[in-house]
């Protein structure tokens, strides 16, 4: 792992998705990498969902668009069509990007998104009334989507996006009432993750940039820094 790195995020979606008209050529896909490559930037953080939908074709998810048909919106067709003729012709939409940062001397870092959950039953979403990570099946449909791309992609680090968060309500993983048990929960699961990739790669997570902020949405990071869980932090 690099001692110091400049990282560049891309989120996948506005500066690359939403704005090629498909069928996406080469260099338009390598956008994300091309962007930066040759300047000081050593490691791409790329978002690989949006955390309503996989911006690869996951076999335990759901891929961005799949449930959105008939769209409504340019940018949601954008990016299924311009997904769509890269399968078509037999390339994996997030392998390009990968592969391109590795042609490019760039590290790849995926970047997860964990508000929201593509593919899981929406009455689990604390804004329509479930319990958000205090299901255990989110929990194990977020853990399945973290074994799956660091199964079937060659990743130079996994990044839990803690901070982008969609849900509905100003709690995004546990209600008030759940905090002290999800607290505990979300712990284990990052202690269950870092397990599944040590040895594979650097674990890091992106997080509020206060402890109350984080504790208040039920992430104990400084129990994760205290044992070892993330290399680093964003």
């Amino acid at each position: 792992m690099r001692k110091r790195r400049t990282i560049y995020h891309n989120d996948a979606r506005h500066n690359y998705l939403w704005l090629f008209e498909p069928p996406i050529s080469m260099d338009q896909a390598w956008t994300p990498v091309d962007e930066v490559a040759g300047t000081a930037v050593d490691t791409l953080s790329y978002c690989v969902e949006r955390g309503d939908g996989a911006f690869w074709p996951t076999k335990v998810g759901v891929r961005f668009g799949a449930d959105m048909q008939p769209f409504t919106s340019q940018i949601t067709w954008r990016a299924w069509e311009c997904m769509q003729s890269l399968l078509d012709r037999g390339l994996d939409p997030l392998q390009v990007v990968i592969d391109r940062a590795h042609d490019k001397g760039l590290d790849f870092i995926a970047d997860l998104r964990l508000s929201t959950y593509g593919g899981m039953d929406a009455a689990h979403k604390i804004g329509e009334g479930g319990r958000g990570w205090g299901h255990e099946a989110v929990r194990e449909h977020q853990y399945a989507v973290v074994d799956e791309l660091a199964r079937d992609y060659a990743l130079d680090g996994f990044e839990l996006d803690y901070t982008a968060a969609f849900d509905t309500s100003n709690r995004f993983y546990f209600r008030a009432e759940d905090l002290a048990e999800g607290t505990a929960a979300m712990t284990d699961w990052v202690r269950r993750v870092a397990v599944r990739v040590r040895g594979q790669m650097p674990l890091g997570a992106r997080i509020y940039p206060t402890e109350a902020a984080n504790l208040d949405q039920g992430l104990d990071v400084r129990t994760w820094l205290e044992e070892g869980l993330l290399d680093f932090v964003i």
